[in-house]
């Protein structure tokens, strides 16, 4: 492999193993009381706020050609309501459930509402990746039940999540807007409207955190998950291509799993493990991403 593509292979890697580890993270912190889901709202978007600010001072809120309708979209999923329903339902269910929820799932959403919405090609392809998705959710369905990780509390929030990713994945295709001006819609949006409610609520537990404490919370969910993983993965879509970025990103609910075993001590079960794989698989097969061996050769595609 060049080195360049090991560099564009390690970036979206890396993003990826940080979206996942963001999983027991947050679990950690809210079943230990560290912070409460309302903190989840600031600790995410906070550090983006600051970064993106000159954006929108340039090019405004105004979500592009889907009007200050998609504006409001974007601030009803994946801005607040998607940091506080993740918080809320990791305070309930086990962190690897969350990820193969929400990260795992939210793919097959958006085909689906790509067929509804934008007509786009039903390929065989997709509807099996469907298919294995689906299966996935139903395996963890089955262990929840089982073993009695998780309640049904939580796992309606992180469908909730779901269906908030792919409605902000739909209105920012809508609205023609760059990657950096959709991130300062979201982040700054988010400070604006979310951040007075969260000081008139008297904030959460982060007024009571150590500074060491403070600056780890919001340096992970700030900086590192909303800030480092989202340019690194920007970085491996102008690389490779959403297609091929996306499969990367069939490694984020494996990588929460990992994790989740040494910081919260949630071991694999054999449910959880063939959901890992299925919802893994749908992901590749839903984006469209074709296998490395059938790739044709770059000088190929030139000549022809």
């Amino acid at each position: 492999m060049a080195p360049s593509r090991l560099l564009t292979a390690g970036a979206a890697l890396t993003a990826c193993l940080i979206w996942g580890a963001w999983f027991p993270i947050t679990r950690l912190g809210l079943t230990t009381g560290a912070i409460q889901p309302i903190d989840m709202v600031v600790l995410r978007f906070s550090a983006g706020a600051i970064v993106f600010l000159p954006i929108v001072l340039k090019h405004g809120l105004k979500a592009g050609k889907a009007g200050w309708g998609g504006t409001g979209l974007i601030l009803a999923t994946l801005s607040g309501p998607f940091a506080l329903f993740v918080g809320l339902g990791a305070s309930h269910a086990p962190a690897a459930h969350a990820a193969i929820f929400i990260p795992g799932t939210f793919p097959a959403i958006v085909f689906v509402l790509g067929l509804l919405l934008f007509k786009d090609p039903p390929t065989l392809r997709r509807w099996l990746g469907l298919a294995a998705v689906m299966a996935g959710v139903a395996l963890v369905g089955w262990a929840a039940l089982r073993s009695g990780g998780g309640s049904l509390e939580g796992y309606l929030y992180f469908h909730d999540c779901a269906w908030m990713w792919a409605a902000y994945t739909v209105t920012v295709r809508i609205s023609g807007l760059s990657a950096a001006h959709a991130l300062a819609v979201t982040h700054v949006g988010a400070a604006a409207i979310y951040g007075p409610i969260w000081l008139l609520l008297g904030g959460g537990g982060l007024f009571d955190l150590p500074l060491a404490g403070l600056a780890f919370q919001v340096g992970y969910h700030g900086v590192l998950n909303g800030l480092v993983a989202m340019f690194l993965y920007n970085f491996a879509i102008q690389r490779l291509g959403a297609s091929q970025a996306a499969v990367f990103a069939a490694l984020v609910p494996c990588f929460a799993a990992l994790t989740a075993w040494p910081i919260l001590g949630e071991p694999i079960g054999w449910e959880e493990g063939l959901a890992l794989v299925a919802v893994a698989i749908g992901v590749v097969l839903i984006s469209g991403a074709p296998p490395a061996g059938l790739r044709r050769p770059e000088g190929h595609r030139r000549q022809n």
